[in-house]
């Protein structure tokens, strides 16, 4: 055994050691699998054109995964502090060896009860998923600040619980430089076109509202605001800041499950198409935003679950470049035993051109059969064998289509067999 190899032997064996010595907590998610499309060649993954998300289950076409390992390191008492990670890898589930640069998702340190006066409350800096607010079905996150920051979270005030936070995610070449010139004492234009400017968002909710027995509100709102004192917008009269603020109702105990409707308006750069990270710097966001959301998951027997999705969301710009996004989707679940199951999923999106009124359509329809750890609809790991069909009529913005290998107007049928696990 040469050199390297035994100092990774010694490495693997201390790592080994330590974890049996202090508990690690081990989490994450990953899904991987393989595919064929009816047209030739590998698997490929539908989604309306203009969109950014779509409806996923046998509508994958990629390899990711997300490992999370963390550690309490201090504990007195009910005060502890606990370090937390996530890296992130994603391939094109092409070959054996594929190559990859992992993203480091989160960093953070969460110091727990960390005031005698805020019970429960916890403390935090670092890179973090954020208090995530997503549509399973379709991989939407509509509420998402998560990147690099600080806060305070779960302030128990009697009737609610309420967090503060700020984050931030930098856009790459989003501005020119500024120089300051001594002799006419300002800043003139440098003409540097690889300026980032860097976006803050800064967040505070209220939740566990208790508006009925099984009903809890969530109320937030978040400002955006991009950095630019000694930056210009590429653009004459693009945005600066934003905001947007959040209404969300959760109904537990619905029909054996849960609804959950979601209000949102935003303007300038928080009128991000997918998320709530903010982008100033660009006069393609100026304008408004609403959208609306309302998801659950329904048991309709014993044998049955259903989850359904509906989404609207209008993004109204001055520059006449918004969309109209119109969604809806469901998965029923049939429980053949508490480990194998058949699922049909069904999904439809539609984008409306703001200028022009024209439409692009999909609608995508999966068939799968599976077999998973336990018999709810959200029961991980799954192994999955499945069968989608995806017909789509563009009426503007073709060219994404069109070079990706597909008609304006036309259909297609993926086969494969896919895992997916989260623990």
């Amino acid at each position: 055994m040469n050199n390297k190899k035994t100092l990774l032997a010694t490495a693997i064996a201390g790592v080994l050691m330590a974890t049996s010595a202090s508990a690690v907590d081990f989490h994450g998610y990953a899904r991987s699998g393989i595919g064929w499309t009816s047209g030739g060649g590998e698997q490929s993954a539908f989604a309306v054109n203009g969109g950014s998300s779509k409806y996923r289950l046998g509508n994958e076409a990629e390899t990711y995964a997300e490992f999370k390992l963390g550690q309490e390191l201090y504990q007195e008492g009910n005060k502890s502090f606990y370090l937390d990670s996530n890296v992130a890898y994603s391939v094109n589930q092409q070959g054996d060896w594929e190559d990859t640069s992992p993203a480091l998702r989160e960093i953070n340190v969460q110091f727990k009860n960390f005031a005698e006066s805020l019970p429960g409350a916890t403390l935090w800096a670092g890179k973090r998923f954020y208090q995530r607010h997503d549509v399973h079905m379709n991989d939407f996150y509509y509420w998402d600040i998560s990147g690099p920051g600080a806060g305070v979270e779960n302030v128990d005030l009697g009737f609610g619980k309420l967090s503060l936070a700020v984050t931030r995610n930098t856009e790459r070449d989003g501005a020119y430089g500024w120089t300051y010139n001594p002799l006419t004492k300002k800043w003139d234009s440098s003409q540097d076109k690889n300026k980032d400017v860097y976006n803050d968002v800064f967040d505070i909710r209220l939740a566990d509202l208790k508006v009925s027995e099984n009903g809890r509100l969530e109320i937030g709102f978040d400002y955006g605001n991009s950095h630019t004192k000694n930056h210009a917008s590429r653009e004459q009269g693009a945005s600066k800041n934003g905001y947007m603020v959040t209404l969300e109702h959760t109904q537990g105990e619905f029909f054996g499950g849960f609804n959950k409707f979601t209000a949102q308006y935003a303007t300038d750069s928080m009128t991000s198409w997918s998320t709530g990270h903010s982008q100033g710097g660009s006069v393609n966001n100026k304008g408004h935003m609403l959208r609306l959301i309302n998801q659950g998951v329904v048991s309709a027997t014993d044998k049955i679950e259903v989850m359904y999705a509906l989404i609207y969301e209008k993004t109204d710009l001055d520059n006449k470049q918004g969309k109209t996004w119109y969604s809806a989707g469901v998965r029923p679940m049939y429980k053949w035993t508490d480990t194998m199951s058949s699922l049909v999923e069904v999904g439809y999106d539609r984008i409306k051109d703001q200028a022009t009124g024209k439409k692009n359509d999909l609608t995508k329809v999966t068939l799968a059969q599976q077999w998973q750890a336990g018999s709810s609809i959200w029961a991980r790991p799954a192994i999955r064998v499945f069968g989608t069909y995806a017909h789509w009529n563009d009426k503007f913005n073709t060219d994404a289509r069109t070079s990706a290998g597909y008609k304006a107007k036309d259909s297609e049928f993926i086969a494969g067999v896919q895992f997916e696990a989260w623990w």
